[in-house]
């Protein structure tokens, strides 16, 4: 897969979107990738819209991000090792460093380095336990800013985690946190299992252009676009309780979904942490079966092509968000096959 960056006038952002179909378009915002705790010693290739990378930390222990491809013959770089806080390559033994600058090529080692041999590398950050990536190369364009809900770093709460990938384009796996009437059935034996089905009335609110939040029962659920969701009980009280994803497009097909199940009660227990670790996981394999089987597999190109009713308005207005984003001169990842 090859990686355009679509910016510049909207009328080629429209043509892109169009050429190369609703399924392959992103927003270029930070993505997790990886739990902070899983890299250690060896570099770990992630991929980010069909961008594939390697992440590995320096010397330092900082986090680095270049491309996982060696600029010499193609090798992948996860194969290879870190050694004093440089990435080299298993085939030939090329060394990089946490900028992507080749520092040395042993089968020439008295020779000055060609600029070709150098990697592109990425910006990255640590935040709540997180791995956040931004899938443009560095020096191409100034990063947004980052904002996680404050609870993900609320020292009060002890976060469990978990994370899933499914086989489903990401506008599919958002809505899926946006349904409210589905609860009742695809989640019958577990959260869903005392509710009514009916809706008489869905209490929802869109703020500004990338935010939305819905009450249901005793909780709000509180979407910003695109990637992040959290939900929060209705009114505060000394034991709190949250639950928190955050959705990663890895390709067409294919979204990692990283989550929190939060609490402010049982602080020590360790198990209790386990125990809704392995609870949000049931919940979302509820969901996955479901979402896996929707056709098409992104949502429809336009508004008319699926049925909604009242139940279904923050999908509605997620669905305008998202046609809105194709059609704007908003920043975007436009992921196309090699000809």
């Amino acid at each position: 897969m090859e990686i355009v960056r679509a910016r510049g006038k909207k009328t080629e952002l429209r043509r892109l979107a169009s050429r190369e179909g609703e399924d392959s378009v992103f927003p270029l915002v930070w993505y997790a990738v990886m739990w902070s705790k899983e890299l250690v010693q060896h570099p770990i290739k992630r991929t980010v819209a069909g961008l594939d990378l390697i992440l590995f930390r320096d010397q330092s222990g900082i986090v680095r991000c270049v491309d996982a491809c060696c600029p010499h013959r193609g090798a992948d770089l996860s194969l290879g090792r870190i050694e004093g806080g440089t990435l080299r390559c298993a085939y030939h033994g090329w060394a990089f460093d946490g900028e992507g600058h080749c520092e040395r090529i042993p089968a020439h080692p008295a020779r000055s380095i060609p600029e070709f041999a150098n990697l592109l590398s990425y910006p990255i950050q640590e935040i709540a336990g997180l791995v956040w990536v931004y899938p443009q190369a560095n020096g191409d364009v100034q990063p947004s800013s980052l904002e996680v809900f404050p609870e993900l770093t609320d020292v009060r709460y002890v976060l469990a985690p978990y994370d899933a990938k499914w086989q489903a384009h990401f506008t599919r796996t958002v809505e899926s946190v946006l349904d409210v009437a589905h609860l009742a059935f695809v989640h019958r034996k577990t959260i869903g299992k005392r509710l009514n089905p009916e809706i008489r009335s869905l209490d929802f609110e869109v703020k500004g252009r990338d935010r939305i939040q819905i009450k249901n029962g005793g909780g709000i659920l509180d979407y910003i676009f695109p990637q992040q969701w959290l939900l929060r009980p209705d009114q505060g009280g000394k034991q709190g309780f949250i639950n928190y994803v955050t959705f990663t497009p890895v390709n067409s097909h294919k979204t990692m979904i990283f989550g929190y199940a939060g609490r402010t009660f049982l602080r020590r227990v360790p198990f209790v942490t386990s125990m809704f670790s392995h609870y949000s996981l049931k919940i979302l394999e509820e969901d996955r079966k479901v979402v896996e089987s929707q056709r098409p597999r992104p949502i429809p190109k336009s508004m008319q092509m699926e049925a909604h009713v009242p139940a279904d308005g923050p999908q509605v207005r997620f669905r305008q968000r998202w046609y809105q984003f194709l059609l704007s001169d908003e920043e975007k990842i436009v992921l196309r096959s090699r000809s």
